[in-house]
């Protein structure tokens, strides 16, 4: 389901979920401000997006990496990738 594609009724909360998470629409927030959740919704989206090329380029290149490699290089994007979050702040 893309972001456009809306699913019928409330969205599907968790019994336990504290109320604090959801905004006025019922749907999850992370951020105080929602246009991040929108853009981290964004990069979310487009880092999968080039984990699906790296896995056509690894195939193209007759790679054949067994699923030990294969988890090994994931991993190693999915550190860059979230490298950002993970450095203390200023």
């Amino acid at each position: 389901m893309s972001g456009s594609e809306k699913t019928e009724g409330p969205p599907i909360k968790p019994e336990d979920a504290p109320d604090s998470i959801y905004g006025p629409d019922g749907e999850p927030r992370f951020f105080a401000e929602p246009g991040m959740d929108r853009f981290v919704a964004v990069v979310m989206n487009l880092a999968q997006e080039i984990w699906v090329q790296e896995e056509r380029l690894m195939a193209l290149e007759g790679e054949d990496a067994d699923a030990e490699t294969r988890d090994a290089k994931l991993k190693a994007f999915i550190d860059r990738v979230f490298a950002p979050i993970r450095e203390p702040g200023d």
